[in-house]
């Protein structure tokens, strides 16, 4: 399968979890390519308008029909998906029938990060097939990136 995993990281951790999960699914043999989702203007948190609107894009994966499943991941700000990914979402094209995996990173809780995710591609038509929060109030350890090896396996082996 050709897989794409797309993410938002400002601090690191999204990232590091995005690389577990990348892989993780090349150890499956499935083809899986990394897309960093990067605004073209690096702003503070609060600065970002809440909806994500307006937000442009530093050269984003948008078209995603030659991919069979993607990922998209983010940190959870203000319990809720960054601005910047909200708008990576909105952005996307050909995702009628598509497959997605959605995964947040955050310290407590993730609120409605995953629903709001979910409702986005749904409206687009695309299916949300499984998802997966990683909190820790701590810098990732061994286990939570081997909770997202494990979500990984489990997506590869259900969609191979």
């Amino acid at each position: 399968m050709r897989i794409l995993v797309a993410f938002y990281s400002k601090t690191g951790t999204t990232e590091k979890v995005a690389l577990a999960l990348k892989e993780a699914l090349e150890e499956k043999g499935h083809n899986a390519e990394l897309a960093k989702i990067l605004p073209k203007e690096e702003l503070k948190a609060a600065q970002y308008k809440k909806d994500g609107k307006d937000i442009e894009l530093k050269n984003p994966v948008l078209d995603v029909q030659n991919f069979d499943l993607v990922l998209v991941g983010t940190p959870v700000w203000g319990f809720c998906p960054t601005p910047i990914v909200l708008s990576y979402l909105r952005g996307l094209q050909n995702t009628s029938g598509k497959k997605f995996a959605l995964f947040a990173t955050c310290t407590v809780l993730p609120g409605t990060t995953i629903q709001r995710m979910a409702s986005i591609l749904s409206t687009k038509g695309g299916t949300v097939t499984s998802s997966l929060t990683i909190r820790s109030i701590f810098p990732l350890d061994g286990a939570k990136l081997r909770e997202a090896k494990a979500f990984a396996e489990q997506l590869a082996g259900g969609q191979a």
